[in-house]
C-alpha cells in the first residue's frame, strides 16, 4: 500500500537522478574525466523530468522531507517551475545531440538556473 513515506523515498530517489545527471555533465564539461557521455545524460535529465510533476502528490509533505508545504499551497507557481526545468531540460538533450559547446554551455547553465529557482522557493534549506 502506497503511503507519503513511500512517495517520499520515491521523489528523493528522483532527485539523486537528477544530482547524478549534472554532477557527471558538470565533470564532462569541466575536462574532468575521459569519457564524453555528455548527450547520454542530457537525455536521461529529459527522461527524468518528465517524471518530477508526479513526484509530490497530495499527502507527501509530511515526514522527513526537505520539500517545503508551499509546493502544495502554490501549485501554479511550483508547476511553472517544474514546466521550466523540464523545457531547460528538453532544449539542453536537443544542442547536446549537436554536440556543439558554445549552445551546450548556455542551455546547461539555463538548466542550473531553473533547478535554483525551485530549490530557492520550494526545499527547505540545508
Amino acid at each position: 500500500m502506497a503511503d507519503a513515506k513511500g512517495d517520499i523515498a520515491y521523489r528523493q530517489g528522483a532527485f539523486k537522478v537528477v544530482g547524478g545527471h549534472m554532477s557527471s555533465m558538470l565533470a564532462i564539461m569541466r575536462g574532468q574525466v575521459r569519457q564524453g557521455n555528455f548527450a547520454m545524460h542530457a537525455q536521461g535529465m529529459a527522461d527524468i523530468a518528465k517524471v518530477i510533476p508526479s513526484v509530490f502528490p497530495e499527502g507527501s509533505g509530511e515526514g522527513k522531507t526537505e520539500a517545503l508545504a508551499k509546493i502544495w499551497t502554490d501549485k501554479a507557481g511550483f508547476e511553472k517551475r517544474v514546466n521550466d526545468f523540464t523545457s531547460a531540460a528538453e532544449g539542453l538533450a536537443a544542442v547536446a545531440s549537436g554536440g556543439d559547446m558554445s549552445q551546450i554551455d548556455p542551455a546547461f547553465r539555463k538548466l542550473g538556473g531553473s533547478c535554483k529557482g525551485c530549490h530557492d522557493n520550494y526545499r527547505e534549506e540545508h
